[in-house]
């Protein structure tokens, strides 16, 4: 019973290091910085524009200078789409670290603009899974589409307050972030059955040696 036992847990951690091997870690990261300058965004929203400057920007260059090396493991279609996106971002963390003063009047505007990039990458990723016939492909371009119209909100500047548009655009980023994270656990969901079902017909997946 007792190696049975462990036999049942070994095989759960197995399955839960494949699945995790399934998820996107790039995408999931981008979707963590994001929701990280959402809430600096929201928590800081006046009066502290230098310091959120500061902290945005480090978390920022980080964030590039991460997709920078990780894009490469994208597809040939998918590569220069990442490589742009990793170029503005990596400029905007410099820009934010070293003219914090310059950059604290546009910093909505350049997080509205690499909002409005990152909701046509969902869009091409709506796109690739369309091809592939994938249900549920049209709503990552709704998405998409949701986001292009809050970075173009943010750029534009419609409101009477800088207060109001860093809380607008803090909600935004997190919103996008939420709309990243759950794509990520769909599409690793999704990898990760194809690849049961995968093992399955090959008959691999019930073959777990007792401890």
């Amino acid at each position: 019973v007792h190696g049975k036992k462990i036999n049942f847990q070994g095989d759960k951690m197995k399955k839960l290091k494949k699945f995790l091997s399934c998820i996107d870690g790039q995408a999931a990261a981008v979707a963590a910085v994001m929701l990280v300058i959402g809430v600096l965004f929201i928590a800081f929203p006046e009066g502290s524009l230098k310091i959120v400057c500061y902290i945005t920007g480090s978390v920022t260059l980080l964030w590039g200078a991460a997709r920078f090396i990780l894009c490469f493991k994208r597809g040939a279609d998918r590569k220069i789409y990442d490589i742009v996106l990793s170029v503005v971002i990596i400029a905007a963390g410099i820009l934010l670290l070293l003219a914090p003063d310059f950059i604290a009047g546009i910093v909505t505007v350049l997080f509205g603009a690499i909002l409005i990039v990152d909701s046509l990458l969902k869009i091409q990723d709506s796109y690739d899974l369309y091809k592939f016939k994938s249900k549920g492909w049209w709503l990552g371009a709704v998405i998409g589409g949701a986001c292009a119209v809050l970075g173009i909100i943010i750029v534009f500047n419609p409101f009477a307050t800088t207060r109001i548009l860093m809380i607008f655009a803090g909600i935004s980023l997190i919103f996008d972030a939420a709309c990243s994270f759950a794509a990520v656990i769909y599409l690793g969901c999704k990898e990760y059955r194809e690849e049961e079902r995968g093992d399955a017909e090959r008959g691999d997946g019930g073959n777990v040696t007792d401890i």
